[in-house]
């Protein structure tokens, strides 16, 4: 199976990372329009995680400078976007219409109505429309979705969500809040998907400004419970990557952060717990190509799910510009 990437920053390189470690597979094509990437000095490349750029080898691969050349491309079967966020609808689109599998990055988009031109793109095409939740794949916040999932320890009673970073002066157009939707839309949609997988869309929603960054403090509002919180966003440059999680459930509770994740059951016994699976990166690109080959729904990551993370993202921002007055969902 033959994949194009178009975007080849931190994420577009971590998917070829995963890309070579599937059987079958082969980065056939890349797109960007950096010369000096595509001469293969990936040595620039920056994010909020460290990657070993050796890994990378485009050498092999043809080289475009227009996505729109890449799509163009027959040996393509599928493509991976790895875009600024309002390029993700027209890049999608096209590449569904082209009859490709289409893997983009999150957030889905910046509207909802964008959100919906995406899904009927991938109805209309017949295609795996897929966005790159990663958290979804990663070993610990598998184990929260199971821990909520499985109603061992009773219902789910509260849940806070905490993602920070400095502001990523690694990247010229993330900063720009009308090219990524800011922290909320492109940091805190993995706590807001999350939020979501494991409680279901709330009634309201409510948040403020937090610190002097783009950063804000979230209630998700269920009638009768759980209580729900997510709190971050981009802060003073070269803060480094901070994300935990707390769950209360009626009889254990389970947190994460730098030291672990742990299990608290009703006794108040404290267990360390080792979760098994691939990297998170990998797992979910391995799952795409999967779903691909199947013809199968992505159905651990759908696009409505997604697209419904966006519309929580959304009104959160909104509510942050109304002082927390809470708003509908």
């Amino acid at each position: 199976m033959n994949i194009g990437i178009i975007g080849l920053g931190f994420m577009g390189v971590t998917h070829m990372v995963g890309y070579a470690k599937i059987p079958g597979v082969k980065v056939s094509a890349v797109c960007t329009e950096n010369p000096a990437v595509l001469a293969g000095d990936l040595s620039k490349i920056g994010g909020n995680i460290e990657f070993d750029s050796s890994l990378v080898d485009i050498s092999a691969a043809k080289k475009y400078t227009r996505w729109q050349d890449l799509i163009a491309d027959r040996g393509v079967d599928a493509v991976d976007i790895c875009l600024p966020t309002d390029l993700h609808p027209a890049v999608s689109t096209a590449a569904l219409a082209a009859g490709k599998h289409v893997f983009c990055e999150k957030p889905m988009a910046l509207t909802e109505a964008d959100c919906e031109l995406m899904i009927a793109a991938a109805e209309k095409a017949k295609r795996t429309l897929m966005i790159g939740q990663v958290l979804r794949f990663w070993p610990e916040y598998m184990a929260l979705q199971d821990f909520g999932a499985a109603k061992k320890y009773g219902a789910i009673r509260s849940a806070t969500f905490i993602r920070q970073c400095g502001m990523p002066d690694w990247s010229k157009w993330l900063p720009v809040d009308a090219r990524s939707g800011g922290a909320a839309m492109d940091l805190l949609i993995h706590d807001i998907d999350q939020a979501l997988l494991l409680c279901g869309i709330p009634d309201r929603v409510s948040a403020k400004k937090l610190g002097d960054g783009d950063g804000l403090m979230a209630t998700l509002i269920y009638p009768g419970g759980p209580e729900v919180r997510i709190q971050g966003g981009w802060f003073q440059p070269g803060m480094p990557l901070k994300m935990t999680f707390q769950a209360v459930a009626e009889r254990a509770q389970m947190d994460f952060s730098q030291d672990g994740l742990f299990l608290s059951d009703a006794t108040g016994q404290r267990t360390k717990v080792e979760p098994n699976g691939p990297d998170g990166y990998q797992a979910e690109v391995a799952y795409f190509i999967e779903c691909c080959r199947t013809q199968a729904e992505p159905l651990r990551c759908t696009p409505r799910a997604s697209a419904d993370a966006v519309k929580v993202a959304l009104r959160l921002k909104q509510s942050r510009s109304l002082d927390g007055e809470q708003i509908k969902c």
